[in-house]
Formats: C-alpha cells, sequence, structure tokens
C-alpha cells in the first residue's frame, strides 16, 4: 500500500513541474495557467541593512606624504612672507598638515 501512495505523490510531483514549465501559446485568448504553491518569503530588516552597508564603498584615507606636506608647507611660507606676517618653518609645517587633512576628510571619493 505504501509503495501505492508514493507512486501517486511522484505522479502529482510530475503534474506540478510540468505544469510550471508549460511554454506559452502564441495565441493572446489561451492564457497559461501556473500552479504556484510557495508564497515569497519576507525578509527581515537586518538582512536588508546588511546588505546595504555590504554594497557601499568603503572610502580609505591615507594621511598626507611627506612631499605633499613639503610642498604645501613652502606655499604656506611664501604667502606669509610676501604678506609679512610673523611665523616660522614649525608652524608653516604643522598648518600645512592641518590643511591637508582637513582636505582628505570632507573630500568625497
Amino acid at each position: 500500500m505504501e509503495e501505492k501512495t508514493k507512486k501517486k505523490r511522484v505522479q502529482k510531483r510530475a503534474v506540478r513541474k510540468t505544469a510550471k514549465v508549460a511554454e506559452p501559446v502564441s495565441t493572446a485568448a489561451s492564457p497559461v495557467v501556473t500552479t504556484e504553491t510557495k508564497k515569497p518569503r519576507k525578509s527581515s530588516g537586518k538582512a536588508n541593512k546588511a546588505k546595504a552597508t555590504s554594497k557601499t564603498p568603503k572610502v580609505i584615507s591615507l594621511p598626507p606624504t611627506f612631499e605633499q606636506v613639503q610642498v604645501r608647507a613652502y606655499f604656506i611660507s611664501e604667502s606669509r612672507r610676501k604678506l609679512g606676517l610673523p611665523g616660522d618653518e614649525g608652524r608653516d609645517w604643522l598648518a600645512a598638515e592641518r590643511e591637508l587633512l582637513a582636505e582628505l576628510k570632507v573630500s568625497p571619493v
């Protein structure tokens, strides 16, 4: 008896699969009917947030190089000398580092 019920289940599955895979007929009068028994799953809010954050690119900001700071400090010192403002190389260097770090944090990449 168990074999008969097993055969019936297999036959029912085969019928369901063929109903889902049925190819549409070219005439618009006879639409293809598929038997869809599964319901769409609801996704949790946590999964959506994780997907959204993983798709956003990560921005890596590197500190300014020695040469970048050196060039910026040079131009700061030149402008300071033209204007006749007091100061020294150390302050120019620190100002150059501060400006470059501010630019790297603000600039969108």
